[in-house]
C-alpha cells in the first residue's frame, strides 16, 4: 500500500481515482438486497471477520451520524430551493465506499514538527518521524470505543479479564494511579518481585486484542496511517483521572516501531524533549508541547520515538 507523504496538515489529498483500500467495516451500509434470489446469492458480498464481529454495533454509529447530517444538509437546502422557487429533490444516498473516502480525505495529517536539540555534540530535530492524524474516529465512532473501555473496566474490576492484564493501583500522590488494561502482550514497567525486567514478559500469556480494537487497528492500516508491515499487536489502554499523568520515558525496544497513540474523551498535550525535567508532582517541562484532540491519532516514530522523551503531565480531565 503507498504511504500518504504529507507536508504540514493536508485536509485534502489527492483525490485518487479508485478508493485507495477496501471499506474497513466500520462505516457499514450494506446494499439493499436484489429482488431475485439467485441474483442476490450471487452477488452476496464476502464478510471479513471484523465486518462480521462488529458490523452491527458499528453500523448503528454511522447510520445516526448520517441521519443527523443528511437531516441538517436537507433543512438547508430545502431553505434555499424554497427562496428561489424551486422544487426540493431528494438526495442521493453516499455508499459505504463513498462515506469512507470522504472521511479519509478530511483526515488533517501533519507530519513537519521541528524541534531542533543538541544531541551527542550534533543539532538534531529531535521529533522527525512524528506524525499527528485528526478526526481519524468520528463522534459516534468515539463513544463506541469510550463505552467498550468502561465495559472492560468493569470486567476487571470483577475479576473477569486475565491475570496481569486490568491493573487499578491506589492513589498514594498527585499524578500516581492509573489505570491500564493490556491486551496481546504483558509490559512490566518495572522489575517485579518474581524478578522480571522492564519489558514485555515473554513466557507470559495477556488477554488477546477485543473485536472492536481490530477494527481500529484495520482502520488505522487501511487509511495509510500505519504501515502495513507493522500492524498492531498489542495494546495498552491508559485510563486517566484529573492529575493523572505518564512520566518522561523512552518507550521500550521491544515495541516495534513505529507504534502509535489514540486519544479519547478530553484533548492534552504530550512533551517532548532530549531532557525533560520534572517540575512537581505529575508536572514537567520539555521542549516541545504538541495537543492531541480527541479522536486523533499520534504516529510516534524515528527520533520522536529514540531520541526524545515524552510524557503526559497531570491532565484536567477525564482521559483514555
Amino acid at each position: 500500500v503507498e504511504r500518504v507523504v504529507a507536508t504540514g496538515w493536508d485536509s485534502d489529498p489527492a483525490a485518487p481515482r479508485h478508493l485507495p483500500f477496501e471499506p474497513s467495516g466500520w462505516d457499514s451500509d450494506p446494499p439493499p438486497p436484489p429482488p431475485q434470489r439467485q441474483q442476490a446469492e450471487a452477488e452476496k458480498p464476502r464478510m471479513s471477520w471484523a465486518d462480521m464481529a462488529q458490523e452491527d454495533e458499528l453500523a448503528a454509529a454511522a447510520a445516526e451520524e448520517d441521519a443527523a447530517a443528511a437531516a441538517a444538509d436537507d433543512d438547508g437546502e430545502e431553505g434555499e430551493e424554497e427562496e428561489a422557487g424551486g422544487a426540493g429533490r431528494p438526495r442521493a444516498r453516499l455508499t459505504r465506499e463513498q462515506r469512507e473516502l470522504h472521511r479519509f480525505r478530511n483526515v488533517l495529517r501533519k507530519d513537519d514538527f521541528i524541534c531542533l536539540e543538541r544531541v551527542k555534540g550534533q543539532l538534531v530535530n529531535i521529533l522527525a518521524g512524528l506524525e499527528l492524524h485528526a478526526g481519524v474516529f468520528s463522534t459516534a465512532e468515539q463513544k463506541r470505543i469510550v463505552d467498550c473501555v468502561y465495559g472492560l473496566q468493569e470486567m476487571g474490576k470483577r475479576g473477569e479479564l486475565g491475570d496481569r492484564t486490568y491493573t487499578e493501583p491506589e492513589k498514594w500522590m498527585r499524578g500516581k494511579g492509573r489505570v491500564t488494561i493490556q491486551f496481546g502482550c504483558c509490559y512490566n514497567y518495572a522489575t517485579d518481585r518474581k524478578g522480571n525486567p522492564p519489558g514485555i514478559i515473554r513466557t507470559f500469556v495477556s488477554d488477546p486484542i477485543p473485536e472492536l480494537f481490530k477494527v481500529m487497528i484495520k482502520r488505522l492500516v487501511r487509511w495509510r496511517i500505519l504501515p502495513t508491515d507493522c500492524v498492531p499487536d498489542s495494546c495498552i489502554v491508559n485510563m486517566y483521572d484529573p492529575g493523572d499523568c505518564i512520566p518522561p520515558h523512552i518507550d521500550s525496544h521491544d515495541f516495534v516501531r513505529p507504534f502509535c497513540t489514540v486519544s479519547f474523551l478530553s484533548e492534552c498535550d504530550i512533551l517532548f524533549g532530549s531532557s525533560l525535567k520534572i517540575a512537581g508532582p505529575g508536572e514537567f517541562t520539555g521542549s516541545f508541547a504538541i495537543p492531541l484532540p480527541v479522536g486523533s491519532v499520534l504516529v510516534i516514530n524515528g527520533n520522536g520515538a529514540d531520541v526524545a522523551k515524552h510524557c503526559v503531565p497531570a491532565v484536567p480531565s477525564k482521559r483514555l
